[in-house]
């Protein structure tokens, strides 16, 4: 009889456990591909972030937020690229122009590595729950060759009392994770 309760008890339990992880796995997903080992020293500057949601400054929000993950991550020589008024970022393909100006300006200060990217949703649902959503793409470039070495793409919602900054930077910081100091 002991054993019978401590088996339903169990058995409650997985259930439980199984149905909060599928709950979970619903609120966003993450896409990359393999990141490179990147030394304490090396550089990355961020550059303007393409801003593709009716949102006001989304991309500089992201950029913020990139820029302290990346130096959280153990990299100490993160710098924050001049922006430039007239153009969306480096990630659109329809600005390649620019994006040749931002590695040129990399090149000049020595940087070794560009993180660009765009930012998809960053907003709040609309309806009575209001549920903070936000999406975001990064890639980091090589600036001697130009060459894209990682990227990474990602969603996230987060619950009726979750603020939108909250859930960004909990999504920003899954994404740049693997972007860490190697020694």
């Amino acid at each position: 009889m002991n054993n019978m309760k401590r088996w339903r008890g169990l058995v409650k339990w997985s259930a439980v456990v199984a149905a909060s992880a599928l709950v979970l796995g619903a609120c966003g997903s993450i896409r990359q591909t393999g990141s490179p080992a990147l030394g304490v020293k090396d550089s990355v500057a961020i550059v303007s972030m393409a801003n593709f949601t009716e949102t006001p400054a989304a991309g500089s929000s992201a950029a913020a937020i990139a820029a302290n993950t990346l130096r959280a991550n153990g990299l100490t020589d993160v710098r924050i690229a001049p922006v430039d008024a007239s153009a969306n970022a480096m990630f659109d393909t329809a600005q390649r122009e620019l994006g040749e100006k931002k590695l040129a300006w990399a090149r000049e200060q020595h940087v070794k590595y560009v993180l660009t990217g765009a930012v998809e949703e960053w907003r709040y649902k609309v309806g009575v729950d209001g549920e903070p959503v936000a999406g975001v793409t990064f890639e980091l470039i090589d600036v001697a060759s130009g060459q894209v070495v990682w990227s990474a793409t990602g969603s996230k919602s987060g619950w009726t009392r979750s603020s939108l900054a909250s859930v960004a930077s909990s999504l920003i910081g899954s994404l740049l994770s693997p972007l860490r100091s190697r020694g």
